[in-house]
Parts: structure tokens; sequence; C-alpha cells
């Protein structure tokens, strides 16, 4: 009876130490797969770079799932609490901490160097690897200029006013390059045209962007590119107060389909203000560095650029574009993005540009 006793207090001593005993081959538990986290200085919710952020976890659900765990963390807009709560995440242990945007780069030099065994993908502004040479931080730009170019195109092809404005949530080279792009795109169709470069000074103030839309309006400008996450959503609420003949360009998401799909009378209004959107399509970007991941190729300690070859940048098309040009202009429209492509047009970008530049290229574009 001893004997039986003792047998059965050692099995009970193993469940407790290894839980439900062996795993089953043939069913990978989620200790074995990656585990990603994507951390967003912000929330959800802005139709644009940060949603599209989270499409890309969603891509990499549906097809490496098995292989692959996907969570994201929202800081919201206190940017006084990022650096606490973003080091609090990393050092839950993640194999890969995805980061962006130019005001999260400080903290994540930071930590990738405190943390070498984990992967960091940092998206949209320019690592430094002169400077901190980490083999285990991979760094995606997507090029702006490129989509912006392209939309600068459609605006100066849609104005009535030979005025087009972009307003930009914050200055800063990102955000610099969407202008640069824009207002190349603009000019290429009509040498003539006058183009604005206005600031809202923030990414989620929702009235300053429909306040700096409204002024940009009544100042003549008929068409307006508005890129600022959340605080560009105010530019939305602005054109629809405004006459028929003023338009919007979205950014970074479809903002004219992700308008119209909500089905309200207030959504058809701005999707049929939205004549297109520029695209930078986070989601695509994350997607391919996940595959690359998995099968090794991945360009870890280096920046890549990743523009309107592949699609991570596009300038959407949606019934309010097939509306507003005619075939002839959209088949111009697509002649000028192939040409980008090949490189018979070379699109000028904020980047490594001298100190001072920018300000006098915006007063050029008047």
């Amino acid at each position: 009876m001893k004997k039986l006793l003792t047998l059965l207090l050692a099995c009970l001593m193993m469940v407790t130490l290894f839980g439900c005993g062996p795993k089953d081959d043939d069913n990978t538990g989620d200790d074995d797969k990656i585990k990603v986290v994507y951390i967003i200085n912000g929330t959800l919710g802005d139709k644009s770079f940060f949603d599209s952020g989270k499409e890309g976890l969603d891509m990499i659900t549906a097809d490496f799932g098995d292989k692959v765990t996907c969570e994201y963390r929202e800081l919201t807009y206190d940017n006084s609490t990022w650096e606490t709560k973003m080091a609090d995440i990393v050092s839950e242990g993640w194999d890969i901490v995805i980061a962006g945007t130019w005001d999260m780069l400080g903290y994540t030099v930071k930590l990738a160097g405190e943390y070498p065994d984990t992967k960091f993908w940092f998206f949209d502004e320019q690592w430094d690897f002169d400077t901190y040479p980490y083999q285990n931080v991979y760094c995606m730009l997507f090029k702006q200029n490129e989509g912006s170019f392209v939309v600068g195109a459609m605006a100066a092809m849609a104005s009535q006013t030979g005025k087009v404005a972009f307003m930009g949530g914050m200055d800063n080279t990102v955000l610099d390059d969407f202008f640069v792009g824009f207002a190349g795109g603009a000019k290429y169709i009509n040498p003539e045209i006058s183009v604005n470069c206005s600031w809202m000074n923030s990414f989620n103030d929702v009235t300053a962007g429909k306040d700096t839309a409204s002024g940009l309006y009544e100042a003549g400008y008929d068409v307006v590119f508005a890129c600022g996450g959340q605080a560009g959503l105010g530019g939305f609420d602005a054109v629809i107060t405004q006459p028929e003949g003023k338009y919007i360009i979205g950014v970074d998401g479809n903002q004219g389909a992700m308008f119209a799909a909500k089905g309200t009378e207030e959504g058809n209004q701005k999707a049929a203000r939205t004549i297109t959107s520029m695209q930078k399509n986070v989601n695509q970007g994350f997607y391919d560095a996940m595959k690359k991941h998995l099968d090794g190729t991945l360009a870890y300690g280096t920046n890549v650029k990743l523009g309107l070859d592949g699609g991570f940048v596009s300038a959407s098309v949606t019934d309010t574009t097939n509306t507003v040009f005619t075939a002839e202009q959209l088949k111009q429209i697509e002649d000028l993005t192939n040409k980008i492509i090949a490189g018979e047009i070379e699109v000028g970008t904020a980047f490594d540009q001298a100190d001072g530049w920018f300000a006098q290229f915006v007063t050029e574009q008047q």
C-alpha cells in the first residue's frame, strides 16, 4: 500500500510540475509561436495610419497564424506616458516589437540597445545605423513623396481655382516629404498652380483639422490634402460644409471608401468629396516584413524604402474618383505612376536636405 501511495504522489507531482503533460506533436501551442506586439502611440480609429497597421496584423494572422501570434497595445495620445508604457511592454518578452513615427524613435533606440535578443521593426522614420548599428532592428520607410506626387497631380487636375493645399499634422521630415511630393505632382500638371503648406500642430485634434481646412477653403484653395491622422479627419468635417466643387484628399488608408462603407448620410457626403487618398500601406509593409522574416531574408540592420513599386504606397480609386476625373485623365495618372516606378520621373524628397531648405521650398510653391 505504501508503494502504491508513493507512486500516486510521484504522479501527482509530475502533473503539478508539467501541467497537461507532453504536447501533441500535431498541435503547436502559442508558446512555440513567434510573439509580435504592435505598439500604437495613439489609438485605433484614425481611419488611416494606425488602422492600416492593425490590418497588417490581421493579414499576418490570416496567413501565418500557425507560426505567429499578434497583439497590439494602444498608448493613447498622452505622450508623457509613452516611454514608461513602451518599456513595460517590451519587458514582457516579445519576439518582435513593432513601433513607428518620428516621436517614438528615441524610445525605440534605447530599448533596442537594451534588448538585443528582441527584434524591432521600426517604421516611418529613418534609423541612424551609423550611430546605432543594431542588427536586431529593421527599419521600413515609405516613399510618401512618390504617392503624394500622384495625388498632387490629381489635385491639380481637379482644381478650378488654380490653388491647392496640403495640411500636415506636425512639421517633421516625413510630413515635409509628403508636401514635397504633393507640390511636385501639382506643378507637373500645372506649373503655375499655387500650392500651400499649413500645419495643424496636432495628430489627434479634430477641431484643429476642421479649422485649418475651413480656413484654406475660404482662402480659395479648392482641393486640400489632409495629412495628419485623426486631426486630419477634421478636414472631412470641413469640406462637407463647403459649396460644391471643394474637394479633399485622404491619407494612409482609402478614406473615401471607409466613409462610404459607413452607409450613413454624412459618410456618403464625405466620400463624395474625397477624390482619392494617398495610401501609405503600412499593412502591406508589416505583411511583407513578416513573410521575409519567416523565410530568413528580412534585411535587419538597414533602412528599406517602400514605394509605388510593389504597392506600398498608392493612390486610391473610388466611385468619386471615377466621377471627378475623365478616362483620359485617369490614364494620364496611370502613365505618370508607371514613369515614376520606371525612374523616368524623379520625385523630389525632403530627406538629406540642408538646413533651411524646406522653408525655401515652401515659399517657392506659392
